[in-house]
């Protein structure tokens, strides 16, 4: 049967709808990417911080997303957000899944932890931007 649709999920339906239309602005479309990779109870799992990063890079916006995401992400997990990143660009061409598992495993699991932190900050700014009748 058809799934209600929750009030509690409203903004995130709103998120993602403007998101789609590209009307998210920066740096909470980033933003939004990332939430969609660090949320662990997702169908697909979370697919961490290697999958967000190589997507990035594939789609020519690694720096835009990196230098959006720093500006939003609050002391914690910036500083986890910067050590994955560094080790990602540590890595090089082809790395070995057991490498890439292993030097991102304490990252992914401190933002999978911390998951309703981040979701937050997308969701502050959703309702805010709804009260103000801009999304």
């Amino acid at each position: 049967m058809f799934r209600k649709k929750s009030k509690e999920n409203k903004w995130y339906n709103r998120a993602r709808k403007a998101y789609r239309k590209e009307k998210l602005p920066a740096p909470y479309a980033a933003l939004y990417d990332y939430c969609s990779f660090m949320d662990e109870k997702r169908f697909t799992g979370g697919r961490g911080h290697f999958d967000f990063f190589s997507l990035a890079e594939f789609d020519n916006r690694l720096d835009v997303r990196v230098k959006d995401l720093r500006s939003v992400l609050p002391e914690g997990l910036l500083e986890n957000f910067n050590a994955a990143y560094d080790r990602y660009v540590s890595l090089g061409e082809n790395p070995e899944i057991e490498t890439i598992i292993d030097s991102f495993r304490e990252s992914d699991e401190y933002v999978f932890g911390c998951y309703e932190k981040l979701r937050n900050i997308l969701k502050e700014y959703i309702l805010e931007m709804t009260e103000r009748h801009f999304l």
